[in-house]
């Protein structure tokens, strides 16, 4: 069949929703396409995924308008378990899919109820285990991973069944830089491969990019922009307008447009060093960078007041699985700092003993003076701050409202004092519009927002942030992020975990970078960023316009660039001499 996917005049509302997810979508997707659908948080894009394996209208209830058809047949006429054997569906959220005791388990449970042949089974678990990075955890139970981790595990139990359509939403959300890079390459080789056809819902443009057939931009449940994708990515500032980041080389290319004319913008890196190298001219090259960078400054403590203390910590979770190896590390009150490093690291393992969800094997860790061995949770709430990566994990209440008014009603604030703080977080993170929503009825970027925001309504000190950006479109990423700044600037201390290097470098005022459970190196963004070879160890890399920087340092760009602006400013600069 020449469309295996068909989606005639699609609009559906949610049994607990007022106004419809998706409107009027249509959709055809040919046999061996590679089809990227991205857009703003809370589009659609999740709802257009549900659709496609019948968990729309089987599992989630409410008013069905339109026809979906997967090789023909009506998803309204079908089980979702029939389904399941030409359409496999990655979440967005893993852990809601994980059922098996344990990663071994996960990964041959498609096969074996597919009635596969025992010794074809255990060859698909080696081979997919393998590949996203799980080799010698086969034994570990999937809800023990890291949010990477679990998130690699459901995408190798989904590969195993070996289906003929791929439907992945945000695959490579919780995953580091170059795992990311290799698992979507391996996806884009193993479709061309075996013909297969692939729909992936993401944000990260840059990685993906390159490698679709075809882009769909949704917004507010529609589609508004549907081709081919380096003739979308010419309209850079309609891409910007709704919140999404097209590759940083594409950016830079459209702001040095205005100054020299440019045939076509660059979708890699690559292309973006051919183009800028031409742009630059041979003429250019010198042996060192035209442009003098500021030296790297060192990390520069707002205060001496030491408000963390880790000495000597080691952490062992019951298993035996080592986490923390000796880590030694000192936060000063008001500073701005991000930790990085591979899926399963020790990243949040480390900040889970700032608030006492986790108590030291071994070592010290203060709070304020406060040993957190011998503190409560609640104690350390009063201080400590802690928005978890899986958002679902902090949400309890009724309401949105009710949400954000959990802390200060727990903590004996007046009834006046805890609106008050409800409305400004809500304002804050543009939560105005769903405060009387179910959280579980909202998108997963918005129960993000959510989980943060109810943290804000109760003032913590310091606040710690798994992965704020998960789910998230690019705007309101830079949102949180530029929240997180302003309460860092108003005196709050900010320790932000991410895989986003892009963010890590233009917010953080000092990295640090993991692996292994040990501290691998830190300081500044530009004095890391730099060390290449030490981040490939722990499948980091810098931000695609340092890398470009680095490229073309011989034309006289200072090579420790860290944003599209500065690039920008630089290139401009270099032009203007000649």
């Amino acid at each position: 069949m020449e469309y295996p996917i068909q989606v005639e005049n699609v609009t559906f509302t949610y049994l607990e929703g007022e106004e419809p997810a998706i409107r009027s979508i249509d959709l055809k997707v040919k046999k061996g396409e590679i089809l990227m659908i991205t857009g703003p948080s809370g589009a659609g894009k999740t709802t257009v995924c549900r659709l496609l394996n019948g968990l729309i209208p089987q599992y989630f209830r409410g008013k069905l308008e339109g026809k979906v058809l997967i090789n023909g047949i009506d998803t309204k006429k079908t089980t979702i378990g029939h389904l399941s054997q030409t359409v496999s569906l990655l979440f967005q959220d893993p852990a809601s899919q994980l059922v098996c005791p344990t990663v071994m388990d996960e990964v041959a449970f498609g096969p074996e109820n597919l009635g596969v042949d025992p010794v074809e089974i255990r060859q698909r678990v080696d081979e997919n285990v393998k590949v996203v990075r799980l080799g010698g955890y086969e034994e570990r139970n999937p809800h023990s991973l890291s949010g990477g981790e679990q998130q690699a595990c459901a995408l190798a139990a989904i590969m195993a069944m070996k289906p003929e359509v791929y439907v992945l939403d945000e695959p490579t959300s919780n995953l580091d830089p170059i795992g990311s890079h290799q698992v979507l390459n391996l996806l884009v080789e193993l479709t061309r491969r075996e013909k297969k056809t692939m729909i992936i819902v993401e944000h990260k443009m840059e990685e993906l990019l390159p490698l679709v057939d075809r882009l769909i931009v949704m917004d507010k449940g529609r589609i508004i922009l549907e081709g081919e994708v380096r003739k979308l990515l010419e309209n850079v500032e309609l891409m910007e307008n709704l919140g999404l980041k097209p590759p940083q080389v594409t950016l830079l290319a459209s702001k040095l447009k205005k100054h020299v004319p440019l045939e076509k913008f660059p979708l890699t890196l690559e292309e973006g060093i051919e183009l800028f190298q031409k742009v630059l001219g041979d003429r250019m090259r010198v042996k060192e960078a035209r442009i003098k960078p500021e030296p790297p400054p060192s990390v520069e403590k707002k205060t001496d007041k030491e408000i963390i203390r880790v000495k000597d910590l080691w952490y062992v979770y019951p298993g035996g699985v080592t986490a923390l190896r000796g880590i030694n590390l000192t936060i000063y009150e008001g500073e701005f700092l991000s930790v990085i490093g591979q899926n399963g690291s020790g990243k949040t393992t480390l900040v889970k003993h700032f608030n006492g969800l986790l108590k030291p094997t071994k070592g010290k860790v203060t709070v304020y003076d406060v040993d957190t061995s011998r503190a409560s949770i609640s104690e350390l709430s009063k201080k400590v701050g802690y928005s978890f990566q899986n958002p679902d994990h902090m949400l309890c209440s009724e309401t949105v409202r009710k949400e954000l008014a959990f802390g200060p009603i727990n903590l004996g604030f007046s009834k006046e004092e805890i609106e008050g703080r409800v409305a400004n977080a809500a304002e804050k993170l543009g939560l105005k519009d769903v405060l009387d929503e179910k959280p579980f009825s909202l998108s997963k970027g918005e129960r993000q927002r959510v989980a943060i925001a109810s943290l804000l309504t109760m003032g913590p000190k310091v606040l710690i942030v798994d992965e704020p950006t998960t789910g998230q479109d690019y705007r309101m990423s830079k949102e949180i992020m530029d929240m997180c700044k302003a309460l860092n600037k108003e005196g709050n201390t900010i320790v932000v975990i991410t895989h986003d290097m892009n963010l890590a470098a233009e917010y953080s005022e000092r990295v640090v970078v993991l692996k292994d459970g040990e501290i691998l190196c830190e300081g500044t963004p530009k004095e890391v960023f730099s060390q290449v070879e030490v981040l490939e160890k722990t499948y980091l890399k810098p931000p695609q316009v340092t890398r470009l920087s680095q490229r073309l340092a011989e034309y006289g760009v200072p090579s420790t660039v860290l944003t599209v602006d500065e690039m920008h400013h630089n290139m401009v600069k270099l032009m203007e001499e000649e």
